[in-house]
């Protein structure tokens, strides 16, 4: 076969992995349909559109201002800003079908490493190769992750690190230069940037330990028969990684360097918790859920690893070969490893290494099943390469050892199917004693399950009983058929993994009404154009329990067009919507109290900060504060944080009679009367009240000034209103006459003794039984639909002057605790005073004043303000205090202060002044000038491995075929 012939021949193979991965995603590759589920939805499509957005813009995204009342936004790794396989995806599409592209280009990346890996490390055929590419790109474990978008992307490139790494570990008869270990360096090095580029940097750790072992096997299987002068195949090997390691921290620099930046301020600072580190482990339990396909029966994603039963076999044919052959034991090394690990706290092994460097950072050790998996595919290619190579040889004289070393692991195969199927029902005993956590509740195999198992198992027997026993022609054939049979069963097992269940792209593109509300309250009307004032921000309450309102005209309009699934899915994204889930505040420029990540946000000092708002011993992890929020915090601090405006459902509401009552606010009377925070023009004839047994007198003004004093006299206590502690009652207070009310205001309760407690008023006309439900001050309602949302009436602006400060002394960096203890004295009053952190260094406080400040230009990284006052004042402006973050006062540099443990301050003289905040981080300077100077080395020395292979050969060739290849 000519040369051509042979490139021609050479390519189908990775066109036929391409078309097999269109076909498993045509969904996502042929339709309108996205992916609007789990993370994906909720945090990187908003990532990912602020980027796409910034770029179209021609600007570089430094600082978020929408979640956590302000975050680094390209310092968070996990956005992949510099990933070069972003920015095109990002440019060219919209953001559901941006993610569905880099998903699909990325699977095709992990297949084509594998191919690559299966055919340079053991030596596969194309077909083989073609196997092991095919379990990995499109089995469980990575087509399960699809939703972790970054993780995919770093998983991708783990297989090209076994292929850079290849020709290091050649027989030990081809010769090697330095120039093969400089090469696989600089290979392995852009493989791992490209890696921690992309963001996941728990993926990175995994690839790097990975990696670690699988040389560590080569060189330890090679030490005996390594004679002396072999030692510098050895350094060689030794060598690599750490010089790896290095050009990859250079070439990604440019991230890391303000990541690891971020890093120090973080939450996770100094690594998790042990019990964190060991969440999301591996459940033995769920054994086999996760490692047969299950037909429609779902398990949670972080533990799905299933491959067809054929290629479970195939795998353990493979690695029976280990004894005799060197080249599969570091592959069957990888497979025990990741296995291993994977189990977390199901292992004693992990509860020493959770304590290391490195294993703390991260949670969900089942992650470590990523290159188990691919072991695992690798094997199975193996696997398949050995039955056919038992039927091409000669077997007329009938090679029963050949035979036998097939029959043997197929029969340990299948006994490892029965137990596991076994196990499967027996783990159901364990279960009630062994928790398994509320992500993935053990179910024992469906029954479909079991039917498609019984059924590849039978035929798999079948077409192996060919192969091993049948003419050639039929046995080949058979080795084609079992293929068929495992793609088959790949393709039935998977339809139910979360990329088959896509949904309408209104899911993403659709405004909900709450959306609306807040984009027209908003100061930022024209999205290109840079906001002269900020938006004031919100924080949401809501857990998504209520049901929308066009529920039942969802399902009508898409019963004929979408499964029940993704009709499903796009009822949750509403409801994500609706109540403005983080991040999806991004999408509006919203600007929110909360957020949500995973990984090294929110910031320490912002958790800390969080505790004045959070019950007793909760802390945010992930910055949610919707999980630990049962009730609208101290609207005092919501009032510090610029928090206008307050997102809650209704569940929590209850019709009595035929009327609404809002219990969103309730109130305890104390010494101080409570009142109405705005009373609506409505007509009423009585007031009803949910109250406890001492309901408090009640104070009426009238729109024509008459004032009408209702007391508890004049009540009518009704029925139990439900079990409540303390038990409400329903109480009616009737007017004199059908009046107006101009404003309501609760009394103290005559006896201070009793519990004086009001959940909620309603202004009722029982001429026609209309109502108009109240809010107490300083809320009051201005949207009412699925949701409701509520405008803080006292809520600070952006920007504000206080007269009085104290310092919390010793360091700044140190002062975030103490500032947090002093504010959370009863008396502390945010909106007069503040707590500045570090040691005194500025004006004394005045205590009072006049002072006056109005934001004039408001964008992510710059911020122009004017003060005016008559004396020395602080200026505090409520974003989060962050390194890179500078000032100045006409034009002239200021400090800028830690104030109330989070927020950014400067010290104002009197007078009229312009003040700007400026966001210029030089963690990016530096790793832009670090990141340059690593792309230049790798070229250099690129350049020059170049020009030396045209005059020398590289390893394995000889002088005549590196002359001729290089024609």
């Amino acid at each position: 076969m000519t040369s051509r012939g042979r490139a021609r021949y050479g390519v189908w193979a990775p066109l036929l992995l391409i078309a097999l991965i269109l076909l498993f995603f045509n969904k996502m590759a042929f339709s309108n349909l996205i992916l609007a589920r789990g993370d994906t939805f909720l945090y990187f499509y908003p990532y990912w559109q602020a980027a796409a957005d910034a770029l179209r813009a021609g600007r570089i995204p430094l600082w978020n201002p929408d979640i956590f009342m302000g975050a680094p936004f390209l310092a968070n790794s996990q956005v992949g800003f510099f990933y070069p396989l972003n920015w095109p995806v990002w440019l060219l599409l919209r953001t559901p079908y941006a993610a569905g592209a880099s998903i699909l280009i990325h699977l095709a990346i992990a297949g084509g490493g594998t191919y690559w890996a299966a055919q340079r490390t053991l030596g596969l055929g194309r077909i083989a190769a073609l196997v092991a590419a095919a379990l990995f790109a499109l089995g469980g474990y990575l087509t399960a992750q699809v939703e972790h978008i970054n993780q995919l992307q770093g998983l991708a490139w783990l297989p090209w690190l076994f292929v850079a790494l290849s020709p290091l570990v050649a027989p030990a008869g081809v010769s090697r230069s330095w120039r093969s270990t400089v090469a696989a360096a600089l290979a392995v090095g852009a493989l791992f940037a490209l890696q921690l580029l992309a963001g996941h940097t728990q993926t990175v750790f995994i690839s790097g330990v990975a990696v670690a072992l699988w040389l560590a096997v080569w060189v330890t299987q090679e030490l005996p028969s390594m004679r002396a002068g072999r030692s510098r195949r050895l350094i060689g090997l030794g060598a690599v990684l750490p010089i790896a390691v290095g050009l990859a921290a250079m070439l990604a620099a440019i991230q890391l360097l303000p990541t690891l930046e971020l890093t120090g301020l973080s939450s996770r600072q100094g690594g998790l918790p042990l019990n964190e580190v060991l969440s999301f482990s591996w459940n033995p339990l769920h054994l086999t859920r996760a490692l047969l396909p299950g037909y429609g029966s779902p398990l949670f994603t972080e533990y799905v690893a299933f491959l067809p039963l054929t290629g479970l076999a195939l795998a353990v044919v493979g690695a029976w070969s280990w004894r005799r052959n060197p080249e599969v034991r570091p592959w069957l090394a990888l497979v025990v490893f990741g296995l291993i690990l994977a189990l977390g706290r199901f292992t004693p092994i992990y509860y020493l290494l959770g304590r290391l460097p490195g294993f703390d950072l991260f949670r969900a050790p089942a992650r470590w099943l990523a290159p188990a998996t691919l072991g695992v595919a690798l094997l199975a290619g193996y696997g398949w390469q050995r039955l056919r190579w038992y039927v091409d040889s000669d077997r007329s004289n009938g090679d029963s050892v050949a035979r036998q070393e097939l029959i043997r692991p197929l029969i340990v195969a299948g006994v490892g199917f029965g137990l596991l199927v076994v196990w499967g029902y027996a783990a159901g005993w364990l279960a009630a004693v062994v928790p398994v956590g509320a992500e993935a509740p053990f179910e024992r195999p469906a029954t479909i399950a079991l039917l498609g198992w019984a059924i590849e198992f039978v035929l798999a027997a079948l077409f192996l009983s060919v192969i091993l026993n049948g003419p050639l022609a039929r046995a080949r054939s058979a080795t084609v058929e079992l293929l068929l049979l495992g793609a088959a069963v790949l393709w039935l097992g998977s339809r139910g993994l979360p990329y088959n269940q896509l949904t309408t792209p209104e899911a993403w593109f659709d405004l909900r009404p709450p959306q609306a509300r807040l984009i027209a309250l908003g100061t930022c009307v024209i999205p290109d154009e840079p906001c002269p004032t900020p938006s004031d921000r919100f924080l949401s309450l809501s857990e998504i329990f209520f049901d929308p309102g066009d529920t039942a005209e969802i399902k009508s309009i898409y019963a004929d067009q979408l499964p029940e699934e993704a009709i499903y899915d796009y009822i949750v994204a509403v409801k994500n919507k609706e109540v403005l889930s983080p991040n999806l505040s991004m999408i509006t420029h919203a600007p929110a109290i909360d957020g949500f990540d995973g990984g090294i946000l929110p910031m320490r000092a912002y958790s800390r900060l969080m505790s004045l708002i959070l019950p007793a011993g909760s802390a945010t992890t992930d910055g949610r504060l919707r999980e630990y929020l049962t009730a609208a915090p101290d609207a005092k601090w919501l009032s510090l944080f610029n928090g206008r405006f307050l997102i809650t459902d209704k569940t929590g509401d209850i019709w009595r009679e035929g009327v609404f009552f809002d219990r969103q606010h309730p109130v305890t009377l104390g010494d101080e009367p409570v009142a109405v925070a705005e009373v609506p023009p409505f007509e009423a004839t009585e007031l009803w009240m949910l109250a406890g047994v001492m309901p408090p007198p009640v104070e009426v003004t009238t729109i024509d000034g008459d004032v009408q004093q209702l007391s508890s006299e004049w009540l009518v206590a009704s029925a139990e209103v439900e079990q409540a502690d303390p038990p409400l009652h329903l109480y009616r207070l009737p007017f004199a006459q059908p009046a107006t009310a101009a404003a309501i205001v609760l009394q103290p309760c005559a006896d201070p003794a009793v519990d004086c407690a009001v959940s909620a008023l309603t202004l009722v006309d029982a001429r026609d039984d209309t109502y108009q439900p109240l809010t107490f001050a300083p809320y009051r309602l201005i949207h009412s639909g699925d949701v409701k949302i509520y405008e803080n009436l006292d809520a600070q602006p952006r920007a504000f002057i206080v007269h009085d400060w104290r310092w919390t002394g010793g360091a700044q960096a140190a002062g975030v605790d103490e500032a947090v203890a002093l504010m959370a004295d009863p008396d502390f009053d945010p909106r007069a005073s503040a707590v500045i952190a570090g040691s005194p260094a500025g004006p004394e406080p005045s205590g009072d004043g006049l002072g006056i400040v109005e934001i004039i230009h408001y964008s992510p990284e710059a911020i122009r303000l004017l003060a005016e006052s008559d004396r020395d004042v602080l200026l505090v402006l409520t974003d989060a205090y962050y390194p890179g973050w500078e000032a100045t006062i006409d034009g002239r540099p200021a400090t800028i202060e830690r104030v109330d443990g989070l927020f950014r301050g400067v010290f104002v003289p009197p007078g009229v002044h312009e003040v700007e905040f400026y966001y210029r981080p030089a963690s990016l300077r530096t790793g832009m000038a670090i990141t340059a100077l690593g792309l230049l080395v790798m070229s250099a020395a690129a350049i020059s491995l170049y020009v030396m292979s045209r005059r020398r050969p590289f390893i394995g060739e000889s002088a005549d075929e590196a002359v001729s290849n290089s024609h």
